[in-house]
């Protein structure tokens, strides 16, 4: 998804989806290919295999295996100090699965880059100065999120955002005191 390249049926649908979505302040969360996915559609783009840049480590899942080893904790995501994703997590580094090959290559001009793996590879971003919830991970937080510490307030987040943004909307009724 490098600008020249032709636009996939996916992408015709969800990168105006999350321009939408960005705008009118309804929350999103992507998780790796959406993480990709929200910085495209934020105007950034991708390098095509991580692993053939110098200095970057294979971020891709082990072709043989488990499941449970495929989605294996293997690499340190640092946050920025006091960033979205440091508050959010109450840590500033975290231990994460990687299963991508894609990454950032230039983040689009309102992306942020919160969270970034031993080897400078962007993990965590958010779009600068949206109305709602747009935060993105590059790794797989679905999985095992029942027991691990690090999915818990990802998704425990999102799902505040968006009961939040229901609420605005009057599709949900208010919590009464």
């Amino acid at each position: 998804m490098q600008g020249d390249e032709p636009v996939l049926p996916r992408d015709a649908i969800a990168l105006p989806l999350i321009r939408a979505c960005v705008e009118r302040g309804q929350p999103i969360l992507g998780i790796c290919r959406g993480f990709q996915e929200v910085n495209v559609a934020m105007g950034g783009s991708l390098h095509p295999e991580i692993r053939d840049l110098p200095g970057r480590m294979n971020h891709r899942m082990p072709p043989d295996g488990t499941l449970e080893e495929k989605f294996e904790l293997r690499h340190y995501v640092d946050f920025t100090k006091g960033g979205v994703f440091h508050r959010l997590m109450g840590a500033q580094r975290v231990l994460t699965n990687t299963l991508h090959g894609q990454g950032i290559n230039q983040p689009g001009p309102r992306i942020v880059i919160d969270g970034r793996a031993e080897d400078s590879t962007p993990e965590a971003i958010y779009v600068r100065d949206a109305p709602g919830f747009t935060l993105s991970v590059q790794w797989h937080p679905e999985w095992n999120a029942g027991n691990d510490p690090v999915s818990r307030p990802l998704f425990e987040g999102f799902g505040c955002a968006v009961r939040d943004w229901a609420v605005s909307r009057g599709r949900l009724p208010q919590k009464s005191a």
